[in-house]
């Protein structure tokens, strides 16, 4: 599994998500709270804390959560876990062949102007 960050320095997010990581490995207790979140951003100099645990794909992890093959998941409520097994939360999609694609034109709908993620998938769907 090839992360992108392999090549590069970490940025901010990743290594905000190394620290939690670090601190969770060491306490042996890998749930944590948005106030650990918090303070470990502000403490790295990230300004969305938010932010901070959501990774929806498997190239923006840290480089040592993909050596050590931990994936990071949301338990709700304000807590997250880290869990051996990244193949238990990424999927790495297949490739498509060329005769199962099929080729359409978009075409604009009323749902356009509402521009959400939700919305746009609705319009594409309808059209």
């Amino acid at each position: 599994m090839k992360n992108k960050s392999m090549n590069s320095k970490p940025g901010k997010k990743q290594r905000v998500i190394e620290e939690l990581f670090k601190w969770c490995k060491k306490k042996n207790q890998f749930i944590f709270t948005n106030d650990l979140v918090k303070d470990v951003s502000k403490k790295i100099g990230f300004g969305n804390p938010f932010d901070a645990t959501k990774i929806d794909a498997i190239e923006k992890l840290p480089e040592l959560l993909i050596k050590e093959n931990y994936a990071l998941i949301h338990l709700g409520s304000g807590k997250h876990m880290f869990i051996k097994g990244l193949e238990n939360v990424y999927h790495r999609f297949e490739d498509i062949p060329r005769d199962n694609i099929i080729d359409w034109t978009y075409r604009k709908s009323l749902l356009n102007q509402y521009n959400t993620s939700e919305s746009n998938i609705l319009s594409v769907a309808n059209n």
